[in-house]
């Protein structure tokens, strides 16, 4: 089927030391509005939107990998209306400034390689939200 892209799962190396994404969050900059739930954030100094991307949901395609951020029917994942308000608040933010940061998210705890910063692109398609992140130089 065309544009489904390839799912190849993305795993930290065994040496790293995951941390929590809400320290992870703080270690960028962004605070937290709902520390034990939100998945996105704005850095204080700067407004940069940081996003937290689960690592299984990237999907390699040709010029890099993307993602679903936001949908209109992910009231049947785990995030409550405020939570989700937010996410779209963010996403519609990063769509027209035209970038985010990316933290890639490991396991149902959400741990965070604190030294991984992925530079995303945010479009819209339809009513969703993609990260886009372009392929690394000579790939």
């Amino acid at each position: 089927m065309r544009g489904r892209g390839t799912r190849k799962r993305l795993l930290p190396a065994p040496e790293v030391r995951l941390i929590p994404r809400v320290r992870a969050f703080e270690a960028r900059g962004a605070s937290l509005k709902y520390p034990s739930r939100s998945r996105s954030g704005v850095r204080a100094d700067d407004g940069a939107v940081i996003l937290a991307i689960r690592a299984r949901d990237l999907r390699r395609h040709g010029r890099g990998s993307r993602c679903v951020v936001w949908k209109p029917d992910e009231a049947q994942a785990a995030l409550d209306p405020a939570s989700r308000d937010e996410l779209l608040e963010h996403c519609r933010l990063a769509a027209l400034r035209g970038h985010a940061e990316g933290l890639l998210t490991y396991g149902e705890g959400a741990q965070v390689d604190p030294d991984v910063v992925l530079p995303l692109r945010v479009v819209r398609r339809g009513e969703e939200y993609w990260a886009e992140l372009g392929a690394p130089s000579g790939a």
